[in-house]
């Protein structure tokens, strides 16, 4: 499957073939439901606690007597019932992480591609840089193509300073380096802009 190339003034340079270890011979949506939730829970800290009632500090001794008081009784300060006291099925400390082969994740990441790819919002640049930071110079490439109102990714090989000191205060504009996208970063985004290197890059990972 080919996609359009464009230099950086956007001019289309004529289309790059996409390798086919990139593309998924169908799109399944519950299984991205399932990639999602795997790096959802995964980023999950789990370290939440509250203290049971045998944690919280004091309560050594009944508050007050048994009987003939006119009040309820009591036998700690740090029942679940007073302020201060113990918290009854609090959270704990926990590891939210799920498990997910590697082959299911290689395979989410060219479900996404294809998805992009069927809705056209994929596209290629030659690596682009600029002389000083400009964010809006990647405004206007954004604009020129129409992707203002879309969430998008630039996955490059490796971003210069200046280039990411232009995108880094754009809307809805997210940018990470080949060696390191994941499935979520792409399902988070309405269109993937590749330079060459990148998709490379990609290549090599879906292969090893």
């Amino acid at each position: 499957m080919e996609i359009k190339l464009y230099d950086k003034n956007c001019n289309e340079k004529g289309s790059i073939k996409l390798p086919d270890i990139l593309v998924a011979p169908k799109v399944d949506i519950n299984f991205l439901y399932e990639v999602v939730k795997y790096y959802l829970a995964n980023q999950r800290s789990g370290t939440a606690s509250t203290k049971t009632r045998a944690e919280v500090s004091g309560g050594g001794r009944k508050p007050w007597r048994q009987k003939h008081t006119g009040r309820s009784r009591q036998g700690s300060i740090r029942s679940p019932l007073w302020k201060g006291g113990g918290v009854v099925f609090g959270p704990k400390p926990r590891d939210f992480s799920l498990d997910m082969p590697r082959k299911k994740l290689i395979n989410a990441i060219k479900q996404v591609i294809t998805a992009r790819l069927k809705d056209g919002n994929v596209v290629a640049f030659e690596k682009f840089d600029f002389e000083k930071p400009k964010t809006k110079d990647i405004a206007n490439i954004l604009n020129k193509l129409n992707f203002c109102n879309k969430k998008v990714i630039i996955v490059f090989d490796d971003f210069s300073d200046n280039l990411i000191k232009s995108m880094r205060n754009i809307e809805k504009l997210d940018y990470k380096r080949a060696i390191d996208i994941n499935a979520y970063d792409l399902i988070k985004s309405d269109v993937i802009i590749f330079n060459e290197k990148a998709i490379e890059i990609i290549k090599e990972r879906l292969e090893d």
